[in-house]
């Protein structure tokens, strides 16, 4: 029989004797710190909190060969992470051909409690300040959530197609003529000549981003509880009349089917090839599938050409949404690296918020060989913020459009449509690397 003093309330109201009583979150000051490798695991289990995701050991491990522990931090309340933030070191294309380092942020989140308290801009100000100390001219992001980091100067600059539609109405125009054959082989073999092909391809595509070989393994990711239904990754590659492997592409297959019989989707991941015969043939083969009625590509380039193979464009549903989010750290460095489509030699006046350094006027003297940046006490002959300049660095925005929405003030006539026509590109950008 319990004693009378024992079932009288505690001090502690109810609570074990010893158990430390939780502090409120308006209570708590939040320290900045660094992950390592004791603190990785909690680390990571906010992040998968951060995003209602279930914190797999699968993934866990996975992760750990991505995330760099002196790019990879948040705000802390004791042992527990309340905000998280990384970068990725890796290069970016350019249009020109050059490829620049470009930290590639990730996994930010603030534990809900702990919002409106400026942790987020006290990260997005920490983290750039840290690119530009690291020399690092561009920063890039996926937004989650696309109404967060304008007003930390990442801009929309590459914008994505989401495609699907019905296989049998995707009959190829009469002089649409694949070549060579496509055959499908496994992880192994496609990995062998795969990564040549990405990095080939890069200069002549701004906004792709190397992969080294642990993001060749993020993108290739096959654990069954990342297939959505799926099948396991499938990968083919294009042969060239010749013999030579000029293509590739992956994808899964979901089976289903209804009263009519089998009405499975092809989920195509990456369609990756250059020469007309070969974009053609890899189509060809993944849109004559057994078993399929429907295709389905989530994130592929503007210009896809497949729009302009068949017969019927209408039959291919399209959607255009953004991708990457492109942040100027170092103005000087990343107007110099890049090469522009026409003549120009104009005073841009840009502002800046974040990092001072941009802050001013610039004369650029370009072209489609050669670019000079240099300070200028003239007058500007347009002004933008680095929101803008960010936005239309890749090319696949135009300043006109931002001009016309009251985002580019002009100051002398025609600069606008001047630098609008240096700054595109004859390819549009694409980024197939989430991260």
């Amino acid at each position: 029989m319990a004693s009378s003093k024992s079932s009288k309330p505690t001090r502690t109201g109810g609570r074990k004797a010893g158990t430390k009583r939780p502090t409120p979150p308006h209570l708590v000051e939040p320290k900045l710190k660094y992950v390592t490798d004791r603190t990785y695991q909690a680390y990571h289990a906010a992040v998968s909190r951060g995003f209602q995701e279930e914190d797999r050991p699968e993934i866990v491990e996975f992760d750990r060969g991505l995330l760099e522990n002196g790019r990879t931090f948040g705000f802390t309340d004791g042992a527990r992470w309340v905000s998280t933030c990384c970068a990725f070191s890796r290069s970016i294309s350019v249009p020109g051909g050059a490829d620049l380092p470009v930290a590639a942020v990730s996994v930010v989140t603030v534990s809900p409690p702990f919002r409106r308290r400026g942790l987020l801009t006290a990260m997005m100000k920490h983290q750039l300040e840290d690119v530009a100390r690291r020399g690092e001219p561009l920063a890039a992001l996926w937004a989650t959530e696309s109404l967060i980091y304008g007003r930390f100067g990442y801009a929309p600059a590459v914008s994505r197609a989401r495609l699907n539609g019905e296989n049998q109405r995707l009959q190829f125009l009469p002089g649409v003529q694949p070549t060579g054959s496509v055959d499908e082989v496994d992880r192994e073999q496609f990995l062998s000549v795969a990564r040549a092909l990405h990095e080939a391809g890069r200069a002549d595509r701004p906004g792709g981003l190397n992969r080294t070989d642990v993001w060749w393994d993020a993108y290739l990711f096959d654990f069954e509880f990342s297939r959505g239904g799926a099948s396991e990754l499938r990968y083919v590659l294009h042969y060239s009349d010749s013999g030579d492997v000029d293509g590739f592409a992956y994808y899964r297959f979901k089976e289903d089917s209804d009263e009519t019989g089998p009405i499975g989707e092809v989920r195509i991941n990456e369609v990756r090839a250059d020469d007309p015969g070969a974009v053609a043939g890899l189509w060809r083969y993944l849109l004559d599938l057994d078993l399929a009625r429907t295709f389905r590509m989530r994130n592929a380039p503007v210009d896809e050409p497949l729009r302009h193979l068949v017969t019927d464009a209408r039959a291919v549903r399209t959607e255009i949404t953004d991708s990457l989010y492109l942040r100027i750290v170092d103005l000087t460095a990343a107007l110099r690296a890049r090469r522009y489509l026409t003549e120009i030699d104009l005073v841009i006046e840009v502002a800046d918020a974040l990092l001072p350094a941009n802050n001013g006027k610039f004369r650029l003297r370009a072209g489609t060989d050669h670019a000079e940046v240099t300070r200028s006490r003239s007058e500007p002959d347009l002004s933008l913020s680095i929101l803008e300049l960010g936005a239309v660095y890749l090319g696949g925005v135009r300043l006109t459009d931002l001009h016309r929405a009251g985002r580019v003030a002009e100051h002398t006539a025609d600069a606008v449509a001047a630098a609008s026509a240096a700054f595109g590109w004859h390819r549009e950008p694409f980024c197939p690397d989430p991260f």
